[in-house]
């Protein structure tokens, strides 16, 4: 086997880049494997290629790893780049829960849609976009495999404005299939899903045992537990979580993935109780939220610990990592493998939306690339709501790549939680005045 390149741009994610590290050293081929490492900040790159190097020699792998302080120098000749890029760091993502709650605005991730998400994309896209043309002129051949939230527009907009091979991950829809069956007590063995949609608001199309249709005892299985609206936190989605549960019933399928990720599509969920909280159970998302954004700096402690060799190499799973490298591994080997769900150009696969969109389908990854499965149409209100928010995500990615104010404030516009053009116009010149070194083409 020849030597693969693998090059992660946005190395200091403290999460991800570890459960990678220890996936691939993991990999039957790990000792072909050569790990580049980059990130804005060098020593955060430099931190993670000493711990990766730990976890090679421990596991015996001559994988090697090293930190690079020039991005074109990490990418060329590379086989496969990752991307995990935070623009705006922990601070920039609380920005983007803060900035709207000024208005009345409560969201509770704010990194794919909302006008949180409409302002990362907006920071977002031009990196990425640049990433994705050095990809193109120094490794032509390479997969890019993006992960930096908002998932749907920086895939979009990189398919959109270059040419390279491009798909993104997220393992939401992964999850919601493991808890469903776990709560309805179902072995995962022999079982088969199929979920389509776009990311953070996928659908759950089918859902068998062999030739047994489960959808009934899934049905069955909500009714009875889905939980009060009013009064109940939600920090675990499953058949208990009601803004699911209300989808379900309104549209027919069941949502992926959770109830703090598909809020935020619609207008109706995210409203305050009577003491502050959010309704429908879904303070507990946003809680979750802030906590993870909170945890940053004792997980770099951490990592720095484990760098010097002071502390033990952390076991932590990475349900992203390993799929990344079954994705790889498929790739170099030739044996096909099916993979859940990839963010991919529609062109036909959800025949009833736009060709272009960026949708999340099952795929079948091997020698011939990776080839999203062709799915047929979607009932027609979920195409409805599908529709209109990928309407705004191209005028998103456009706003980004042209840093058109008018367009901005459009994406920001459209957005069901934003309620009129003086709020869309403020909440963009808030991330203007945050954030002016990479905001500073959208101000008035």
């Amino acid at each position: 086997m020849t030597r693969k390149i693998f090059t992660l741009i946005g190395a200091g994610s403290t999460v991800f880049t570890p459960g990678l590290l220890k996936d691939l050293v993991n990999s039957k081929s790990s000792d072909n494997f050569e790990v580049r490492l980059y990130d804005i900040n060098y020593e955060s790159a430099e931190i993670m290629a000493r711990v990766g190097t730990r976890i090679a020699s421990n596991n015996g792998s001559k994988m090697t790893v090293t930190a690079f302080a020039n991005r074109r120098d990490a990418i060329k000749n590379s086989d496969f780049i990752t991307t995990t890029i935070a623009v705006g760091s922990a601070a920039g993502w609380k920005a983007d829960l803060e900035i709207p709650r000024k208005y009345g605005i409560h969201q509770t991730v704010a990194d794919s849609v909302g006008p949180g998400g409409v302002l990362r994309a907006l920071r977002h896209i031009p990196q990425l976009v640049s990433i994705a043309e050095d990809v193109s002129e120094l490794a032509p051949n390479a997969w890019f495999i993006n992960y930096s939230n908002p998932l749907t527009a920086n895939v979009r907009a990189i398919s959109k404005y270059t040419d390279v091979k491009v798909i993104g991950l997220c393992h939401g829809t992964m999850h919601t299939r493991s808890k469903l069956l776990s709560d309805l007590g179902i072995e995962s063995e022999g079982t088969h899903a199929i979920f389509a949609g776009i990311n953070h608001l996928c659908w759950l199309i089918d859902l068998k045992r062999g030739s047994k249709n489960l959808y009934p005892e899934l049905i069955a299985a909500v009714k009875k537990a889905a939980g009060n609206i009013s009064s109940d936190t939600n920090r675990d989605e499953g058949i208990h979580s009601p803004v699911s549960a209300d989808l379900f019933e309104t549209f027919g399928l069941y949502p992926a993935p959770g109830d703090r990720h598909v809020a935020e599509f619609f207008s109706g969920y995210l409203k305050l109780r009577a003491n502050g909280d959010l309704k429908w159970g879904l303070q507990g998302g946003l809680d979750m939220t802030e906590e993870y954004i909170g945890q940053k700096h004792d997980l770099w402690e951490e990592l720095k610990g484990q760098a010097s060799g002071v502390m033990p190499i952390a076991d932590r799973d990475n349900q992203e990592a390993e799929r990344l490298v079954s994705i790889t591994e498929a790739l170099i080997s030739g044996e096909n493998h099916l993979e859940l769900a990839v963010n991919m150009p529609n062109e036909g696969k959800i025949s009833n939306l736009p060709s272009n969109a960026i949708v999340e389908v099952p795929a079948i990854i091997g020698g011939n690339g990776i080839h999203g499965i062709s799915i047929g149409v979607l009932p027609a209100g979920i195409a409805a709501v599908l529709t209109q928010r990928i309407h705004q995500q191209e005028i998103t990615v456009e706003a980004a790549r042209t840093v058109d104010r008018r367009l901005a404030i459009q994406a920001l516009y459209m957005d069901p939680l934003v309620a009129n053009y003086e709020t869309a116009k403020s909440i963009l010149d808030d991330a203007v005045a945050y954030a002016p070194e990479t905001m500073s083409g959208f101000k008035e």
